[in-house]
């Protein structure tokens, strides 16, 4: 199961801010994020992968259950790895463009020309079972979108969310994502937060796969 997040922008902060408990909004939902995706009792859910793109510096984050370590289910161990990640392209001068830097294990950030290369950075694998499921309204999407309610079992999902319904780049990834694969629209609009959207899509796993 795969997510794909879209931010306009991270607010900046420091290992001192999270040890003080000044930790940013966002971030402090992005952490949900993370935790909802990963974080399951004792152990992580080593077949979800988490995708972060950056709209305002073209970054884009991945966190790969299977390989991730480090990773507690408290705020301030989530806020840290994110932290370190941004960090680590930030302060890298050598870095190419076509590779991803390795943060933590498990975590990885690559800096993006722009969103159009999001496809082919995502498990690097594409075919007519790969499904891409949003709750975006059917106003904002102008293109041919199917509509469903309940996860295929039979595709390999990816779950597409955006932190403003209004942004443009995730409009246009949309329309490109329709371009070249499956889009399917399932309405979560009656979930609030983008983390209890996630939350409920792996519940919704779990019983599939029982």
């Amino acid at each position: 199961m795969d997510f794909l997040i879209f931010l306009e922008c991270v607010t900046q902060y420091t290992k001192s801010d999270i040890d003080k408990g000044k930790t940013p909004l966002d971030v402090y939902t992005l952490c949900a994020i993370i935790r909802e995706s990963f974080c399951i009792s004792y152990t992580i859910r080593k077949n979800n992968n988490l995708y972060l793109y950056i709209e305002t510096d073209h970054l884009f984050i991945k966190i790969e259950g299977k390989s991730v370590r480090y990773l507690g289910s408290d705020e301030r161990s989530q806020a840290l790895l994110l932290l370190r990640a941004i960090m680590k392209i930030e302060t890298n001068e050598n870095y190419n463009d076509r590779e991803w830097i390795k943060s933590t294990p498990g975590i990885y950030i690559k800096k993006l020309p722009s969103s159009e290369f999001i496809l082919e950075n995502i498990n690097g694998n594409f075919n007519d079972n790969r499904i891409f499921i949003t709750d975006i309204s059917k106003e904002k999407v102008k293109q041919n979108v199917k509509y469903g309610e309940n996860i295929d079992e039979n595709s390999s999902d990816c779950y597409l969310f955006s932190f403003s319904q209004e942004s443009i780049t995730f409009l246009k990834f949309i329309q490109k994502v329709n371009e070249e694969c499956s889009l399917k629209n399932i309405d979560l609009s009656k979930i609030r937060g983008i983390e209890n959207k996630i939350l409920y899509i792996n519940f919704l796993d779990d019983h599939r796969n029982y």
